[in-house]
């Protein structure tokens, strides 16, 4: 036993020195796998701090420091990095501001040509005031030092109103013969030509013409205009006014009419008849809602201020038929007065008004497209003309695209002849652009071809000439090297042989045969152009019992208009206005005790004349002529 023990006695220290070596392995092994506090800086607000943390990240890391983000704040390296000893972490503190800043506009300066001063003359019409525009703006602060400024809105709080200076012709254009009566807008007034280029004179001053209503009656005698009433949401957009053209000095009447959009005189002279459509203002874009009516007035004579309103006659009720109906409906009137042609964004057609009591209409579409999507606060409406004998219409029609864009963004244009009567249609022209705006007249259809025909909105345009048919297209205009037209105002005159059209804002005059183009103004602010053959020769006057039908003879040329004393046998009187040049005339004359003058001249120039009856006299009882 002695021996065993001391035998058993020997193996334990061994067995004890083990255990103690694993105890201890295991113990560095569990030391060895906790985290080591690492010390780190953070630099933040403007200073440095040292931190020993257990943190894994630097997220954690600036929760223990109880350092607090802002949401712009940024922080480097990111928030997701591992720490390590001696890791430097960055807070950059970062505010945004908004400042709100005025800027001024400064008014611009314009200079505009005004026929009605002498040569050299100049009047300020308007002083200049400067606008102001709103900016707001962000302003990035990054440790509280401005970093970087960017506008972020802007809008105008305060119009800018431009200085205008208005200054005398600085050369006078050669007199050029009219047959017949011109009008036209510039600088906002009505303006007059008849028989000459040189005789024209404004029929207003007040500059405040919108047109969007301009049409002269077909004897040239009368005009109707709208006028521009205030920008209050709470008045009309425009009032329509009526003005003599043949009496120097008359003052225009207003026939009682607001918010006009389209108005415009019947072309059959013996009945004067005004189609109106009517709109009312509204706060959103484009600033009116078109009603799409239809109205007929039959002025008086002379005619009563206000009386439109009193005697019209509703031919359509106000409707939204049709695609785009706040924009409007724009009418064309038939050659013997019968008929309307109507254009709107997606449709044209033609009203028959049947004039019996009470006057009532029908309506036939014609042509049905796609609207066309401009994606802006403007439609577009086909521009459409009537042939001379009433059967045909020529009309700009949104054609079909290109490729695979929708119809409605479709930028093809054609020219299209359409019939009245049966309907039938035929492209004559391909690819014109929106404004080609046709005009037909005796010798063929005049219209517009757009230079860039699928850009051409914004297009400049070449007007050219084509056969009824569409056959034989030629060019009018640019005659040598101008520019093309803006916009294709295109009107004939009476005879169907001489185009008026404006070009840089003048008007022009050429010939259907080529020849070269004649300017008329030179003031560049011509638009709205009108022309309506010479008034005819109204002479019927009454005597006590008879008409005479007489042949007059002049012993000298007659400068117009001038009044015409003549006499007979027995001795009575009659009066008349006569054209020049004008030698010898058959007219209808009646003879009346008091002569009644037309038009008196100014000075009065008086020519006398031998009257001899030619026909049986045959009683009479009616008024004088107007």
């Amino acid at each position: 036993m002695p021996n065993g023990a001391a035998r058993g006695c020997a193996r334990s220290p061994n067995l004890d020195l083990l255990s103690l070596i694993w105890l201890m392995l295991t113990a560095w092994l569990l030391l060895a796998c906790q985290t080591q506090p690492n010390q780190i800086f953070i630099e933040v607000d403007g200073g440095r701090q040292s931190l020993t943390t257990q943190a894994a990240t630097v997220r954690e890391a600036l929760a223990e420091a109880k350092v607090e983000l802002g949401a712009l704040d940024r922080v480097k390296p990111d928030l997701y990095t591992q720490l390590e000893p001696g890791l430097v972490i960055v807070v950059t503190r970062v505010k945004e501001e908004i400042e709100i800043e005025r800027e001024v506009i400064p008014f611009e300066r314009r200079t505009v040509t005004n026929e009605a001063l002498a040569t050299g003359e100049t009047r300020i019409s308007q002083l200049g005031v400067n606008g102001e525009d709103e900016i707001s703006i962000r302003v990035v602060y990054e440790n509280g030092v401005e970093v970087s400024r960017t506008e972020v809105s802007r809008s105008t709080v305060i119009q800018p109103s431009p200085e205008i200076l208005v200054v005398g012709p600085q050369g006078e254009l050669p007199s050029t013969p009219i047959d017949g009566t011109i009008a036209y807008i510039a600088n906002g007034n009505a303006w007059l030509m008849r028989d000459s280029s040189g005789s024209r004179r404004p029929l207003t001053t007040s500059g405040d013409l919108d047109g969007r209503v301009f049409s002269l009656a077909p004897d040239g005698r009368q005009l109707i205009y709208t006028r521009a009433l205030t920008d209050e949401i709470e008045l009309p957009l425009n009032e329509m006014w009526l003005a003599s053209t043949t009496i120097v000095g008359e003052a225009a009447i207003t026939v009682g009419l607001q918010g006009v959009l389209y108005a415009e005189w019947s072309p059959v002279i013996s009945q004067p008849l005004i189609a109106y459509s009517t709109a009312e203002r509204t706060v959103s874009s484009p600033g009116w809602r078109a009603n799409n009516d239809l109205w007929l007035y039959a002025p008086s004579r002379p005619p009563v201020s206000g009386e439109a309103r009193r005697k019209a006659v509703e031919v359509i009720p106000p409707n939204t038929q049709g695609l785009y109906p706040w924009w409007g409906t724009t009418f064309a009137w038939s050659p013997d007065g019968t008929r309307l042609a109507y254009a709107r964004a997606d449709q044209i057609g033609v009203i028959e008004l049947n004039r019996d009591q009470p006057i009532s209409s029908t309506v036939t579409p014609l042509v049905d497209f796609a609207p066309l999507q401009t994606f802006s606060e403007w439609v577009w409406v086909p521009g459409l003309s009537w042939s001379p004998d009433g059967q045909f219409l020529a009309a700009t029609v949104h054609g079909e695209p290109l490729a695979n864009e929708p119809a409605e963004e479709s930028q093809v244009f054609d020219l299209w002849l359409i019939g009245v009567a049966n309907g039938l249609s035929a492209k004559v022209g391909r690819q014109v652009g929106m404004w080609a705006n046709p005009a037909w007249g005796q010798n063929g259809i005049a219209f517009g071809m757009a230079t860039d025909p699928l850009q051409s909105a914004t297009s400049r345009y070449f007007i050219q000439l084509m056969d009824r048919d569409g056959s034989n297209k030629r060019q009018l205009f640019p005659f040598r090297e101008e520019l093309g037209v803006q916009l294709p105002e295109l009107v004939w005159s009476a005879q169907g042989d001489t185009l008026l059209f404006t070009y840089n804002g003048n008007l022009y005059m050429i010939e259907s045969n080529g020849a070269p183009p004649r300017q008329l103004t030179a003031d560049g602010q011509a638009s709205h152009p009108q022309w309506v053959a010479a008034a005819p020769l109204i002479t019927s006057v009454t005597t006590p019992s008879t008409i005479t039908t007489s042949t007059i003879t002049l012993t000298t040329p007659v400068s117009p208009p001038q009044t015409i004393s003549a006499t007979s046998s027995p001795e009575r009187e009659a009066t008349m206005t006569l054209p020049n040049p004008m030698t010898t005339m058959t007219p209808t004359v009646t003879l009346t005790n008091t002569p009644i003058p037309l038009v008196t001249a100014t000075p009065p120039v008086t020519q006398t004349a031998t009257l001899t009856p030619s026909f049986e006299l045959e009683e009479n009882k009616g008024t004088p002529a107007p």
